[in-house]
């Protein structure tokens, strides 16, 4: 494909989205308009929400967390990178160097390393299910309030939890609520973290499993709420699990190398 012929969307609102919208330009590359995202209301949250006869770009540059979160929630045909303060997201620079191999087609450039990431599902039981880029949270809804959790994996293996609440990343969002509560960094293609948060005991797990886990509150009289995103999403009911399951993988441009955190950053805003 020529340079010319790569479509590319820059999304966000910030002085980087309108620099990097010029570095598509002086680099050969043509603007698009990006896919509309994904109405969780009315949507599927398979494979076949995202075929269609959306006009994804090639390309879609996402400039800070929303705009990522959103961009992966849409899971457009097109390769997807992020700029954003996380291990796995471009500062400006590295973005615009980014652009400027994958528009050439340059296989030979140390800039990227193109890998898949999860779009996982989260579901309730009690409305439409809805899809998260980072991390999905049960917390009391009161700071130092303990409950009961169990943790179901993918294969049938349980852990049961005395804690504020689990956080579940993905290896995108692994780096910020999760790995602030003591969940470990995942590799790109390296499954979901799991942590608990404040946990009772002094001696607790945390895991990386496979694609697919369960949360149940075990436990009633604590408010348990259930953050999307950093989005609260409603009360937890207890004893009604929690299903949460990678249903979409987007492509993805990340360094090469990784790229050192200043701070950890929480995506959880309970």
């Amino acid at each position: 494909m020529e340079p010319s012929e790569r479509r590319v969307a820059v999304v966000g609102d910030d002085d980087r989205a309108s620099e990097l919208r010029d570095a598509v330009r002086n680099a050969g590359g043509r603007l698009a308009e990006p896919a509309d995202p994904i109405d969780e209301a009315e949507a599927d949250t398979g494979p076949a929400a995202v075929g269609g006869e959306r006009p994804d770009a090639t390309l879609v540059v996402a400039v800070g967390d929303a705009a990522v979160r959103d961009a992966v929630v849409a899971a457009p045909r097109g390769t997807v990178i992020p700029v954003a303060d996380r291990r796995l997201g471009f500062d400006r620079d590295g973005a615009v160097a980014a652009l400027r191999q994958l528009l050439d087609g340059s296989e030979t450039d140390d800039v990227v390393n193109r890998v898949t990431h999860p779009v996982l599902a989260v579901d309730d039981g009690a409305g439409t299910p809805v899809r998260t880029a980072f991390d999905v949270t049960v917390v009391t809804d009161e700071p130092a309030r303990i409950s009961e959790f169990a943790v179901e994996f993918a294969r049938g293996r349980e852990e049961s939890i005395r804690a504020d609440g689990v956080v579940v990343a993905t290896p995108l969002g692994s780096d910020g609520y999760a790995n602030a509560a003591g969940g470990p960094l995942v590799e790109p293609g390296g499954g979901l973290a799991v942590a608990p948060i404040a946990p009772f005991s002094t001696r607790t797990d945390a895991w990386i499993t496979a694609e697919r886990v369960r949360l149940t509150v075990e436990r009633e009289g604590e408010p348990i709420a259930l953050v999307v995103d950093g989005e609260r999403r409603g009360a937890v009911e207890p004893h009604r699990p929690i299903e949460i399951e990678a249903v979409d993988r987007v492509a993805f441009a990340t360094p090469k190398g990784g790229r050192e955190r200043a701070d950890r950053k929480h995506s959880n805003n309970s």
